[in-house]
């Protein structure tokens, strides 16, 4: 994906200085509010892009100090050309296994899924079923706020925003950007619940899969704008203001969580009889 300059609003210059945003430190907030108002001044500083939010627990660093976004399949410090390759077959096999059971469940949808990688692999993606590359995002500052402070221990978590093209479709193929930008919530069928709440979206490098030049291009630093750590209790919501509960963003009796989790299991003891053979 092709990197960006992004403008710093004006809270943010001083604390940035001469440096980039993925190597300084997460500029600190202390409630909701006082978030919503700093992403609003990004948005405006940045109009010619969306912006889209990510929460993790951590600001996780590279070796060189920076803030690093791989998408799960691209994980790794040292990745050879052989686990790449194993790592796409066993995608494969999981789009597949998906497939396979979206027909036998005659789910709403499943042409789609079969006619377009990209929506498989946001589904198998979205639902930890197997590395893909593609990166979660969000919309809903409110929604990345509260995976910042999902099941942590950690006194505060981090709220990344990066800039992307504008989406015009619910697959959106960027050949300036080289970029993809699939809306979970328009392709995904009905049954699925856990996009709901989470306005979740997947992201990644168009056309690139086992073969780069170099591997930092995938590297979704490339499009981050600010990070900011929040505190992680109750006092960060002010007000009447609140994160999305847990069972809202993972919903307990989600039919799409059980397909998946099925989809999952068989390709465990598929990977496994390979290996056994």
């Amino acid at each position: 994906m092709h990197s960006i300059t992004p403008t710093p609003s004006p809270a943010l210059v001083k604390h940035v200085g001469n440096d980039v945003v993925r190597r300084v430190a997460p500029y600190p907030i202390d409630t909701y509010p006082e978030l919503v108002c700093e992403v609003a001044a990004l948005a405006y500083q940045n109009k010619d892009f969306l912006l889209f939010f990510r929460g993790q627990d951590r600001d996780y660093l590279n070796k060189a100090g920076s803030s690093t976004f791989y998408p799960t399949i691209y994980r790794k410090d040292i990745l050879t050309a052989h686990e790449v390759y194993s790592r796409f077959d066993t995608l494969e096999t999981a789009e597949l296994q998906l497939l396979d059971a979206f027909d036998s469940a005659q789910v709403e949808g499943r042409q789609d899924v079969r006619r377009k990688s990209y929506i498989a692999w946001s589904i198998l993606q979205h639902y930890g079923v197997c590395d893909t590359p593609l990166l979660d995002l969000t919309l809903s500052l409110q929604a990345a706020a509260s995976f910042a402070q999902y099941k942590t221990q950690e006194e505060r978590g981090v709220v990344f925003v990066f800039a992307l093209p504008y989406p015009n479709n619910r697959v959106t193929y960027n050949g300036e950007h080289e970029m993809v930008v699939v809306n979970l919530l328009s392709v995904c069928p009905p049954l699925a619940q856990r996009p709901r709440f989470q306005d979740g979206y997947l992201a990644g490098t168009l056309d690139l899969t086992c073969d780069y030049g170099d591997k930092s291009e995938l590297d979704f630093n490339n499009r981050l704008v600010a990070k900011f750590s929040i505190h992680n209790d109750a006092s960060f919501w002010v007000s009447d203001l609140k994160g999305i509960p847990d069972h809202l963003l993972f919903p307990p009796d989600d039919p799409m969580a059980d397909l998946c989790k099925e989809v999952k299991t068989r390709l465990i003891n598929e990977i496994k009889n390979i290996f056994v053979l």
